[in-house]
């Protein structure tokens, strides 16, 4: 990769391409709506959103044309719905990563889901199939800011009760956020 495109090294280290990998386990590969040449464009494009259709184009030996056709048609089929700059938070901030497993009442979900949802430290936010269960990740600035959304998580209307893991030790990253 050519100037100022590059992705350091060491921080995707022991990464392959999570969607290649992933849809390989697809049987028949038929059922997917990209062939193997996006499939190329959108694992280099996840490692590097700023690798420029060129760079595309010499890596995968195609034409730039091709690899201009294909990124436009992925995302007007809604394959990629975007790109970004992947950001070591551990650079910037000694943050705090917890997962929290969230007991609320059935009635309540999706108001409760709401309003954690204006909190700008969840990072996501699922319900899952076990009744009244919400899951989220967030990320903490320090642990009296956990203290003080586990407060205030008491006192919301329709939560029966939480219990947070705070994460201690990434065997794989999440490189999105690089924690």
């Amino acid at each position: 990769m050519e100037g100022g495109s590059e992705v350091k090294e060491d921080y995707l280290e022991g990464y392959s391409c999570d969607i290649a990998l992933r849809w390989a386990k697809l049987n028949p590969p038929s059922l997917l709506p990209v062939d193997e040449l996006d499939k190329e464009i959108i694992c280099l494009l996840r490692y590097n959103a700023r690798m420029s259709n060129a760079e595309l184009a010499k890596t995968l030996r195609t034409s730039e044309a091709t690899v201009r056709r294909r990124i436009s048609a992925l995302v007007e089929k809604g394959i990629i719905i975007g790109f970004s700059a992947l950001v070591n938070l551990r650079a910037v901030e000694n943050s705090i990563k917890v997962y929290m497993k969230i007991r609320v009442r059935q009635e309540n979900m999706d108001e409760l889901a709401r309003k954690l949802l204006l909190n700008s430290s969840i990072l996501s936010l699922y319900r899952t199939r076990e009744n009244g269960i919400l899951i989220l990740e967030a990320l903490f600035l320090n642990i009296e800011s956990l203290q003080e959304f586990e407060d205030s998580l008491k006192r919301m209307d329709g939560v029966e009760g939480f219990e947070t893991d705070m994460v201690t030790k990434a065997y794989r990253k999440n490189p999105w956020v690089g924690i």
